[in-house]
């Protein structure tokens, strides 16, 4: 058996080979093979878009143009074997899962070395964005459970997630998936070297892999981390504890979390904003600026899709994760001015740019850059300063 940590789930070599394929499989749909939608639209459809549709907004031309491109075999074929293998991915993931979910789920109640701790709120609503579909395709999104100590959500996550990445392209954090999690820390490091919090605070952090580079950072810090979902959470302290890290998790809504005002010296989301609404997108800028106090920090990592730098092409094709993957604010990200929104809030020296993911065990204070690194493995980050 192969263990990624020490509370992950065990990976016969069966689990590992098929980890591996669905990972490769998904490597070449995302490029080699996704270049054909490229040459597809240049010879068909560059002349309706560019044309026809010249003075119509940036999103009419991107409905039209998808309504165009569902009507191209190619593009089915390519989009359903892109999905077919989403679905793949979270199949192999779930047998590795349930092989070891026992032994997982004793550690909820059994264990407690008084690493971390854990607040669970069953009367949170689940915001409705994440009622209109399961977030990736993961049966069961992130929120939904069977019992008091089910963490199956947060389990699936870890390693689905990781699987995810490499698949995209991104090894950088190994199957630990801690890439971003580091890249905000070197982000720290570089613009704001004299931060110094005593508390901390991670909005979104699913099974918690990118708040560990927080604590590893700033170790006489107390860190906070929330998420919708207590299946997420229930695994997120099993993850920690197995990994010598006290966390304090807490089930709360990013949009409005229930710590009290100035709170906090460090607040950061991590490819939250994404998987929410524009509306809820603007909350959680507003409550990370209300949670600060004066001197503290706000950083968001989102993915590196910024629409003002890419034609409708590509604008449609960043957005397939929202038409047919489960994310459903991909295009509202994207789309937005995240630098500017911080700036009418009142945050002060802003910045925003796009960062090259870092190689595994790397938190090099790497420079933001106006436009993406050449292969496109970069994150797109903006941060700011309560005064």
């Amino acid at each position: 058996m192969t263990h990624y940590h020490p509370q992950s789930p065990d990976l016969a070599p069966d689990d590992l080979a098929r980890l591996r394929f669905v990972a490769e499989l998904r490597n070449q749909l995302h490029n080699r093979l996704g270049e054909g939608n490229r040459a597809l639209y240049e010879t068909h459809l560059a002349q309706l878009t560019d044309g026809d549709l010249k003075g119509a907004s940036a999103s009419a031309r991107r409905e039209e143009l998808r309504a165009q491109m569902e009507e191209q075999p190619y593009f089915q074929a390519w989009s359903s074997l892109l999905r077919s293998s989403q679905d793949l991915m979270w199949r192999f993931v779930d047998q590795a899962v349930e092989n070891d979910l026992p032994r997982l789920e004793a550690q909820v109640s059994d264990r407690d070395d008084g690493l971390g701790s854990l607040e669970l709120d069953a009367t949170l609503e689940t915001p409705v964005y994440l009622l209109s579909a399961d977030t990736h395709r993961m049966p069961g999104s992130y929120f939904r459970q069977s019992s008091d100590t089910d963490l199956r959500a947060g389990a699936l996550y870890d390693l689905g997630s990781a699987i995810y990445q490499f698949g995209r392209g991104n090894q950088g954090g190994g199957l630990l998936n801690d890439s971003r999690g580091r890249t905000t820390v070197a982000h720290l490091r570089r613009f704001f070297p004299d931060l110094d919090p005593a508390r901390i605070l991670d909005l979104g952090c699913a099974a918690g892999q990118n708040t560990l580079p927080l604590a590893d950072a700033f170790p006489q810090a107390r860190v906070d981390a929330i998420d919708i979902g207590a299946p997420m959470l229930r695994y997120a302290l099993v993850r920690a504890r197995g990994l010598g890290r006290a966390i304090h998790f807490s089930q709360r809504n990013a949009e409005a979390t229930g710590f009290e005002d100035q709170s906090f010296d460090l607040v950061v989301s991590q490819i939250l904003l994404h998987e929410t609404s524009p509306h809820a997108t603007r909350n959680i800028l507003r409550e990370a600026w209300r949670l600060l106090r004066p001197g503290g920090v706000a950083v968001h990592l989102e993915v590196p899709t910024r629409f003002d730098r890419l034609d409708v092409f590509d604008q449609f094709l960043k957005s397939w994760e929202q038409y047919y993957n489960g994310e459903p604010n991909t295009a509202g990200v994207a789309a937005a001015d995240l630098a500017g929104e911080m700036k009418t809030i009142g945050f002060t020296e802003v910045r925003s740019g796009f960062q090259a993911i870092l190689p595994a065990g790397s938190n090099d204070p790497a420079m933001l850059l106006e436009s993406p690194p050449a292969g496109g493995r970069s994150l797109y980050l903006v941060s700011g300063m309560r005064c």
